[in-house]
């Protein structure tokens, strides 16, 4: 027959015996000790320990041992005196102690180990900026770390989503990684985080078969909050990848911006070629690095042609269509047919060319060398004609501008240029140019007023001024358009 110090002997051997099975042999003792044919016991709910032939129902004993409630449930014999109690109370609770320290233990070194591995993948990760290599990385750690047989990770790929990485085979579907919560899946077999940054979600890490000697064990809240710590480093990775490639795509399209820049420069007059008895010049001033307003002057036989755009947009768009429309202008003017004729050419090319919400506002003149200028304005602002005495004469809009209406008319005006006469050609990034907390534009009368005054000063001076006041009016803010002037001018005797 056991004897309850026989009990309490386990208590002291478990230390030397550290695979001692503590609960059995507590068990065991009881039940010889009251003669019962079989027993089991139970820590809380859980059973830790049976023995012998179980019957339907049989006698309790309850063996409370402060932090765990123990129970014996015995079959058949004797009640346990109060000695063999106390001795099976105690033994299990130093059994119970000793399994908690074993278990903090065991957590202390499984969070080293994380703290650990999580320096690694720190290493690794902060190595590269390639996003395959991140997820590669991530797959082999956290599949190593959790003893898992099977992980990928989902990235976003073309408006879906695609695995990237994959080890021992396929976790989830598209419809699964699609739909996944923010605090991801956790099941018996399956694992799931989502990566999310400051930019939403990234990608998703998931992991399915976790391994255990004898075969497969679920996966527990720990697994998910270790899961999620790798997720983090991940989501940092792919946001420095992230960021890197688009300072990478900004240097590669100023780069692209810098020469259509130089291009669309090119493409302008670099001289001018002389006029008898005239003074011509144009300065042009982008909003961005390129735009939508260009000019040209081409030399005819008996003249000048006079062209300036203004291409509705802004940026490259609006730079490629003023290209177009310049090319045009180039092609079919150095046949100089009248201006009516080729202003109803432009018009129908750019129709046919450019989408229907693309046009451009162009005032085109034909300049004669005896001072006669004939000029369509297609939607254009009103050139300015200044005389010397001071009278202003505005040159209206006298079509639709090109590109809009394939059938549009543009019937042609004619001025006589005398000598000391200013003809001022402008975009309407000078007249539209908003004030400084109003909403008070810089106007048409405005510009008219500093032609006017200015009408004898150097082109070089005049331009200076017109740029310089519109600054002012709009407190030196940003342009908020393209800003082009085109002079001209009928020398003095």
């Amino acid at each position: 027959m056991t004897t309850p110090l026989e009990v309490l002997r386990l208590a002291e051997r478990q230390f030397r015996e550290p695979t001692l099975p503590v609960p059995e042999g507590v068990l065991e003792g009881v039940v010889r000790a009251t003669g019962a044919q079989g027993g089991v016991l139970r820590r809380g709910d859980a059973v830790v320990a049976r023995t012998g032939a179980e019957q339907p129902a049989g006698r309790r004993v309850e063996l409370a041992t402060g932090g765990d409630l123990f129970s014996l449930e015995l079959f058949g014999g004797e009640e346990p005196e109060p000695a063999l109690e106390t001795a099976a109370r105690v033994t299990l609770a130093t059994w119970a102690m000793r399994e908690e320290l074993k278990s903090a233990r065991f957590a202390e070194r499984r969070r080293l180990w994380e703290v650990e591995s999580l320096r690694a993948v720190a290493e690794v990760l902060g190595g590269t900026l390639e996003v395959d290599a991140i997820a590669e990385t991530m797959v082999l750690h956290t599949t190593a770390l959790l003893d898992a047989r099977r992980g990928e990770v989902w990235l976003p790929v073309d408006g879906g989503w695609r695995p990237v990485a994959r080890v021992g085979g396929a976790v989830l579907t598209d419809g699964e990684v699609e739909s996944l919560a923010d605090g991801g899946l956790l099941e018996e077999r399956r694992i799931a985080v989502p990566f999310v940054g400051r930019r939403g979600r990234l990608g998703v890490v998931a992991l399915a078969d976790r391994e255990v000697r004898g075969g497969l064990a679920s996966f527990s809240a720990t697994d998910a909050e270790t899961l999620a710590l790798f997720a983090s480093q991940a989501t940092v990775a792919l946001e420095n990848a992230s960021l890197h490639h688009e300072a990478l795509e900004r240097q590669l399209l100023e780069r692209e911006l810098e020469l259509a820049a130089a291009i669309q420069r090119e493409l302008l007059p670099r001289e001018i070629a002389p006029l008898v008895g005239f003074e011509i010049g144009a300065l042009t001033e982008p909003c961005r690095q390129v735009g939508g307003d260009v000019y040209d002057l081409i030399a005819a036989p008996d003249g000048m042609l006079l062209m300036l755009g203004d291409v509705t947009g802004k940026g490259v768009p609006a730079a490629l269509m003023a290209a177009s429309l310049q090319a045009a202008v180039r092609v079919l003017g150095r046949t100089c047919p009248a201006v009516v004729d080729l202003a109803s050419q432009i018009n129908h090319y750019l129709v046919g060319a450019t989408p229907e919400n693309k046009f451009a506002t162009v005032f085109l003149g034909y300049l004669r060398a005896g001072g006669e200028l004939e000029y369509v304005s297609a939607g254009h602002n009103p050139a300015v004609l200044a005389s010397a005495d001071g009278a202003v004469r505005l040159l209206h809009s006298s079509g639709p501008p090109f590109g809009l209406l394939a059938d549009a008319d543009y019937p042609s005006e004619r001025v006589q240029m005398i000598p000391g006469d200013l003809l001022l050609a402008y975009t309407d990034g000078f007249s539209e140019a908003p004030g400084t907390g109003t909403d008070e534009d810089f106007g048409i009368e405005r510009l008219v007023e500093l032609t006017v005054a200015m009408r004898t000063e150097p082109f070089a001076r005049l331009a200076e001024e017109l740029f310089a006041a519109v600054a002012r009016h709009t407190g030196g803010a940003p342009l908020h358009d393209d800003r082009t002037l085109l002079m001209v001018r009928r020398q003095l005797g």
